[in-house]
């Protein structure tokens, strides 16, 4: 029975760390603005230089969001129809996991007794990074499209330029605007 109660408290805990590793995405942007415009782009010298991150991962993640530009059919130009701006927002999290009470019988009213036992406490504590993708009409000096992905564990080096580009990629597949709404 203590095996069993173990392993449904172990996979409960892998359940909520798996559900913790993915990016929650979000993006908006200005209806009044003619996407199908912009061809060009290249990034925004003053939005990166502020970027919060070690030089190794800023390069990642701008090469990241080049892959997928180009991908998107755009073209890296000196002379840009877009700016792209870079944000990385950091903050400390911590995700507690117990302790988890398991036992028998009780007699209602909130209290239960039994042959069971406290469960251990996890505790994980990690910087949590959310990365911010603007694109910027140079010319009209306006903000037109705002993509971000909430979740990055910017303390687990594990695949971390796989995970940049992986969150890259889930940013930037909510543009354009119009193509989400057609699928």
């Amino acid at each position: 029975m203590k095996i069993f109660q173990k392993l449904i408290m172990l996979i409960a805990v892998v359940i909520t760390l798996a559900g913790c590793s993915s990016l929650r995405t979000a993006s908006d942007y200005d209806k009044n603005v003619d996407l199908n415009a912009y061809k060009t782009y290249n990034f925004y010298d003053k939005g990166i230089a502020r970027v919060k991150l070690n030089n190794l991962d800023k390069r990642r993640l701008m090469a990241a969001v080049e892959a997928e530009m180009n991908a998107k059919g755009f073209t890296k130009s000196n002379r840009p129809d877009l700016l792209v701006n870079l944000v990385v927002v950091a903050r400390e999290k911590t995700d507690f996991y117990g302790p988890a009470y398991y036992g028998g019988w009780g007699w209602g009213w909130g209290w239960r007794g039994g042959w069971g036992g406290w469960g251990s406490n996890y505790v994980n504590q990690y910087i949590e990074g959310t990365i911010i993708i603007d694109f910027l009409d140079p010319a009209k000096k306006i903000l037109f499209w705002h993509g971000q992905g909430a979740g990055f564990n910017l303390d687990n080096f594990s695949k971390r330029e796989q995970r940049l580009y992986t969150g890259v990629k889930e940013i930037l597949a909510q543009y354009p605007p119009n193509a989400i709404a057609a699928k």
